[in-house]
């Protein structure tokens, strides 16, 4: 199966990084290679000059497509220039895309058309997964992370990030933080039934890790188990990290916001590369596909 890779591109460094990125991963996965740029409606160069509007984003996407030609030139790329609403666009293009990558910087030639808030937004609507890059990315990390919840939203994920540590050759580990609910400390006179809650989320995680085990038996894997937040949990764990890999809840209604809290926190602090896997049978027969290869 080829994967079909959207980058999405403004002449910044961070759209450079989530290019790196991109032609990293060519070298293990099989890949159609899609650059593509947002002009919005309405926008004009910053100079007010109209005539340069054409081969400003023009020559971003010239300048994108011969770095990929010289430093992959077997790579098969098209180059597609869109208008209209970023997000939306992208949210759009996602739909027959199996990955589109984008950095997290606003800087660039068309500032702000492609980056800044855009992957946060871009997360919670995509209905393809969505790779979010930091500007300065360089290869690296041992072990790829996924982070586990009980919430109907792990299988996605948790397919994906084993599929992606496979092909990459190293371990993956899964972080599952827990915390005691607000309501069992209303009664003062209650005891908290501790040990049950630890039991509980152990049987999460033990079930994480015998369904990795039984699809990818040669993967090397491991688990996390502990008590806080788990946005700072799995911050912290993805500092060694090459790749961290979390789910959506899937109520995209609400415009950014309803990604999801780790997800969310996770793309404002990340230390290295995430990647934000939405729920549905087309993530996962993806995944499947991408993990026969």
């Amino acid at each position: 199966m080829v994967e079909r890779v959207i980058v999405a591109v403004d002449g910044g460094p961070a759209s450079q990084a989530a290019l790196n990125w991109a032609l990293t991963r060519a070298k293990t996965v099989p890949l159609r290679l899609e650059l593509t740029t947002i002009v919005e409606l309405g926008w004009s160069p910053v100079s007010g000059q109209d005539d340069d509007f054409q081969p400003v984003y023009e020559r971003t996407l010239a300048a994108a497509s011969r770095y990929v030609e010289q430093e992959f030139p077997e790579l098969k790329t098209i180059s597609v220039v869109r208008r209209g609403v970023p997000v939306d666009e992208l949210v759009r293009a996602s739909a027959d895309a199996d990955l589109v990558v984008i950095g997290t910087n606003k800087t660039g030639v068309l500032v702000g058309a492609v980056h800044g808030t855009l992957p946060l937004r871009l997360a919670a609507h995509a209905r393809s997964a969505v790779a979010v890059i930091p500007a300065g990315w360089v290869d690296g990390g041992d072990r790829v992370i996924v982070g586990v919840e009980d919430d109907g939203t792990m299988d996605a994920p948790l397919r994906f990030a084993a599929a992606e540590a496979e092909v990459r050759g190293v371990p993956l580990q899964l972080v599952h933080a827990w915390s005691i609910p607000a309501t069992l400390g209303v009664d003062f006179g209650a005891s908290l039934p501790f040990d049950a809650l630890v039991e509980a989320h152990t049987d999460i995680v033990t079930r994480a890790l015998d369904q990795v085990r039984s699809s990818h038996p040669l993967l090397e894997v491991s688990s996390v188990l502990m008590q806080g937040a788990a946005a700072p949990a799995l911050v912290e764990a993805a500092r060694t990290a090459g790749l961290v890999v979390v789910g959506t809840h899937g109520r995209g209604a609400v415009a950014g916001l309803i990604l999801g809290s780790v997800s969310h926190d996770l793309l404002l602090n990340m230390p290295c590369p995430v990647i934000v896997v939405p729920r549905g049978p087309r993530t996962a027969e993806s995944t499947e596909g991408r993990a026969s290869q």
